[in-house]
């Protein structure tokens, strides 16, 4: 039986060695026909169901059955990171109770061991960009990081390195940060992990780090680097979890620098690449904030359908939101998220972009003010034009909302953005100048007319929409994407 079981891993090693992830299954599944109790093969088979073919109802069966079978036989360790695989499918498959509890069923057994690498294992068990709570996942990444030293893995050492490099981006501390995601890099670049389902995971936390930054030239350098080292150390072999993430990172960047084309091809290839329930929410998000800015809010709405509850949505939910003038309820969904988001300096600052303005249309501009406050003292952590532009866009606001002069900060605005592919966010700016220069109606009607251009550009027919309004405020014909002229 000992020959039988050898051959059986070296032929499902064979298969995975030239990227054939189903010739390795059918080798596997074949094996633990014939001897149903062959733990080593169940749990290769979980993981590969789980990490490659997106399979989470058979991923969960064997690494049931090796989990009970490596428990049974005594070896915790391995029965450890069965538990934490198992944690990931459920999570994967949008059941956040499964994930609690499997994840407390290993917690109780490293309790039973003496300290060890697969406590390391246990505190990444959520992905980075899972993880609501920056400075919890800082605290987790970087136990694992002293655990993998202590024990000497370096593709846990490489994968905690990642993780943490995104925690410490995200609270604004960008200087170190980056300084720990250029040595997970250059680690995984250069070979250092050569497990693929860590692989993917610690290239998720590199990619999702790159798009927190804002990052587009330097994240599609990344994802280029990284498929071509699935496609010459794996073989061409690619999880559809990774494919998803990085295409939904792209998709929402090239969405941001205003190549909304691009941004629906990569966001539409997200959704179909994997079942994974938080890949899928995400890009189904992104998506969604381009159908709000088309003015096509049920397409939106029913992007989001059933995953409202889901975190990664909310953004996008606030948007419909308030483009169905439910200005209350948005402000309480943003409220939420950034309670939500708390240390998350990245996040926020968006969120708080938006809840300025809705606050403001609400007329609670005392609420307006707190965020605005709330949105400077992050621009001044964080070194971001767009987020310092940001934040003047939306204390220009405010002073327009209490009638003073929001026009040096508008401006101040508009400086941040020179350079910057923050097409919309800059379109916004001019329609708020518009707005502001009521004193001055041909500066008004050159700061409309540039929202509208930038608007249409876009193919943000909404927005496009509120940009002429003000022309006919200020008596001029507007010329809309549908090319019907009206004057007030």
């Amino acid at each position: 039986m000992e020959r039988m079981t050898e051959a059986s891993l070296g032929r499902a090693r064979l298969c995975l060695a030239v990227g054939d992830v189903r010739g390795a299954v059918a080798a596997l599944e074949d094996a633990v026909a014939r001897i149903p109790e062959f733990a080593e093969a169940h749990r290769l088979l979980g993981g590969l169901y789980l990490g490659s073919l997106d399979d989470y109802p058979r991923a969960r069966r064997h690494l049931e059955i090796a989990l009970r079978l490596h428990r049974e036989s005594g070896d915790l360790p391995i029965a450890v990171r069965c538990a934490v695989l198992l944690s990931m499918a459920e999570g994967a498959a949008n059941s956040e109770a499964g994930r609690d509890d499997w994840l407390g069923h290993a917690r109780r057994m490293l309790d039973e061991l003496e300290p060890c690498v697969e406590e390391g294992y246990y505190r990444v068990a959520r992905r980075g960009f899972e993880v609501l709570d920056v400075m919890r996942l800082e605290v987790d990444a970087a136990a694992a990081l002293d655990l993998a030293r202590k024990f000497g893995d370096t593709e846990l050492e490489t994968r905690a390195l990642a993780e943490r490099s995104l925690a410490l981006v995200s609270q604004g501390r960008t200087a170190e940060g980056l300084t720990l995601l250029e040595e997970a890099t250059t680690a995984v670049t250069a070979g250092a992990v050569r497990t693929f389902g860590t692989w993917g995971m610690t290239c998720c936390a590199l990619v999702t780090t790159r798009y927190r930054l804002g990052e587009l030239d330097r994240l599609i350098e990344l994802v280029d680097r990284l498929q071509q080292m699935a496609n010459e150390h794996f073989h061409g072999l690619q999880q559809p979890i990774l494919t998803a993430h990085c295409r939904e990172t792209l998709g929402g960047l090239l969405a941001v620098a205003g190549r909304w084309e691009e941004a629906e091809t990569e966001l539409r290839r997200a959704i179909e690449a994997t079942a994974c329930a938080g890949h899928r929410a995400a890009a189904a998000a992104h998506l969604a904030l381009l159908r709000v800015h088309q003015g096509r809010l049920d397409e939106a709405a029913e992007l989001l359908h059933g995953q409202e509850d889901r975190p990664e949505v909310a953004a996008a939910l606030a948007r419909i939101q308030d483009a169905r003038d439910e200005l209350e309820l948005a402000a309480s969904t943003l409220r939420q998220t950034l309670l939500d988001h708390e240390g998350n300096l990245l996040l926020s600052a968006p969120l708080l972009g938006h809840l300025v303005d809705v606050e403001r249309r609400r007329g609670d501009i005392e609420a307006a003010d707190r965020a605005a406050v709330r949105l400077e003292s992050i621009a001044r952590a964080l070194d971001s034009p767009e987020v310092a532009a940001t934040a003047l866009l939306g204390r220009g606001r405010v002073c327009q909302a209490r009638g003073e002069d929001g026009g040096p900060a508008l401006l101040a605005a508009l400086h941040e953005l020179q350079g910057l592919e923050r097409p919309h966010l800059r379109a916004e700016v001019h329609l708020a100048l518009a707005e502001v220069r009521s004193v001055d109606p041909e500066a008004a009607t050159a700061d409309a007319r540039e929202a509208l251009a930038l608007f249409t550009g876009l193919g943000a027919r909404r927005d496009a929409d509120r940009a002429a309004a003000v022309l006919r405020s200020l008596g001029v014909t507007a010329r809309t994407d549908a090319g019907e002229d009206s004057r007030l």
